[in-house]
């Protein structure tokens, strides 16, 4: 059979490989915007200078001439520009400011051509020139060496021109140089990335390894706890967690082994005794009588009650059994079990006492409520004292400003040790943890009292004290 995990790839592979991708895209992205894309940068950076003269310009260019020849010395002073201004009226064409004449703006031919081709664009175009070629192409050339602006500007009879020229500075030199540079960087970034994503993915994996081979463990003894530096949070809730479901399962599978072996013997008497008084009464003259076939019955009863109490409580904890909630008269349903029960055990001498003020009409699921009723009051006959009497109260109390109907089971029993009372409402639990077969329960019914009252948000306990008997409570929201 092929190994499913023969194609994975360990988390400390992943990592490095995942970094290092990260550090060669990034420095592919360096490498266009510094070596592929500089020139048209620098372009766009210079064409923006120019724009931006050109707006200062045109705010000044009415006003006074030595105001506008001052603002557009410290534009050239700051920015290295050249610029020529000129103002035509009709066919007359003047230069009212000329600062650092040179290149194009010195050549009037170029110059009448450049203002000709601004009009037909709207009064607004750029250009690139070649410094080595008089005439000019639009601005995006390839070998080109200067950039000019150039604008026109209406104003009544009278029309400004607004030229700006500036020097293109060769990119090739420095082109080179950063392509020298990113090379190196290149070689030193993706060796440390690698490093790096090494060592950070074997911080990572090495407490997962662990986790791994102890997880294979997990809910048996040979589990063992992850000690020493879990390596990062994460790894050390995963840790925890992991501990807490090996204890939990320790748990469920030590409950499981004592529930089959409890299941087991409390099927194994009654099933031994029917069978054994069976064979008695077959084979031997004078055994088939009413007594031996009472105690048959009893068995059958009893066998009956623990598979029943078994089914339930599997069906409770499983989720399969749904509440069918509605209204009903609780007190009348209750009133109406310790009547069945008084009739059937007065002849064995028991009494049962219901004691209560007036009837309450409550939301709940009727049969599941009364089965819990069943269950406290047999195990109150079942362990009340020679007095054979049991009490049952029904009251309203508040607890936590929310008002409940409570009801109290009591008997006059050998009561339960303050230690166990946290454990009686287990499944099969006895004092000492040593099972024995019960006279007439199964040891279930506790934990089904436990399972209702939960689903139906009620609360539940018990006050007892040796020698004293026992008050088991339940409390059911109004």
């Amino acid at each position: 059979m092929k190994n499913k995990n023969a194609k994975a790839v360990t988390i400390r592979a992943k990592m490095t490989i995942i970094i290092a991708l990260f550090t060669a895209v990034m420095l592919t992205v360096i490498w266009l915007l510094f070596v592929v894309f500089l020139d048209d940068f620098y372009r766009e950076a210079k064409y923006r200078e120019l724009l931006s003269s050109a707006r200062i310009i045109e705010t000044h260019i009415t006003a006074d001439t030595s105001v506008l020849s001052d603002t557009i010395a410290e534009l050239c002073r700051r920015t290295d520009e050249n610029v020529l201004i000129l103002r035509t009226t009709g066919s007359s064409t003047e230069s009212i400011s000329y600062v650092q004449p040179r290149d194009i703006l010195s050549n009037s031919f170029a110059v009448a051509a450049i203002i000709e081709s601004t009009r037909r664009d709207g009064g607004e175009s750029s250009y690139t020139f070649d410094g080595s070629k008089n005439d000019f192409e639009m601005r995006g050339g390839a070998e080109n060496d200067s950039m000019l602006f150039a604008k026109i500007i209406e104003n009544g009879e009278s029309s400004y021109v607004i030229l700006i020229n500036v020097q293109l500075t060769p990119v090739d030199a420095t082109t080179t140089t950063i392509m020298s540079l990113l090379l190196i960087l290149s070689v030193v970034f993706i060796v440390t990335a690698v490093i790096v994503g090494y060592i950070i993915a074997k911080t990572l994996s090495v407490p997962l390894t662990k986790l791994t081979a102890t997880a294979k463990h997990i809910g048996t003894p040979e589990y063992k706890k992850l000690e020493g530096n879990p390596g990062c949070l994460e790894t050390a809730e995963l840790n925890e967690t992991l501990s807490m479901a090996s204890t939990e399962l320790q748990k469920v599978e030590d409950l499981r082994r004592e529930i089959i072996s409890n299941v087991s013997h409390d099927l194994r008497t009654p099933l031994t005794m029917i069978s054994g008084y069976g064979e008695m009464m077959r084979d031997i003259p004078g055994e088939n009588n009413a007594e031996n076939i009472q105690i048959i019955i009893d068995e059958a009863e009893h066998l009956n009650r623990l598979v029943n109490d078994l089914l339930s409580l599997s069906k409770l904890e499983s989720g399969m059994d749904q509440l069918e909630l509605r209204e009903f008269n609780v007190t009348e349903s209750l009133l109406a079990l310790v009547g069945r029960y008084s009739t059937m055990r007065a002849v064995e001498g028991y009494a049962l006492d219901f004691e209560y003020e007036k009837e309450y009409v409550i939301t709940g699921d009727e049969l599941k409520l009364i089965q819990v009723f069943y269950n406290l009051i047999n195990n109150a006959i079942n362990y009340t004292g020679e007095s054979k009497r049991v009490l049952i109260k029904q009251a309203e109390t508040t607890e936590d400003n929310k008002k409940y109907l409570r009801f109290d089971i009591i008997d006059d029993g050998d009561g339960i040790l303050p230690e166990n009372l946290p454990y009686i409402w287990d499944r099969y639990y006895k004092e000492n943890r040593a099972h024995k077969r019960a006279g007439v329960g199964t040891g279930l019914g506790l934990s089904i009292v436990k399972k209702i009252i939960e689903q139906h948000g009620g609360k539940y306990g018990v006050i007892s004290e040796p020698g004293k008997g026992s008050d088991f409570y339940i409390m059911l929201s109004l």
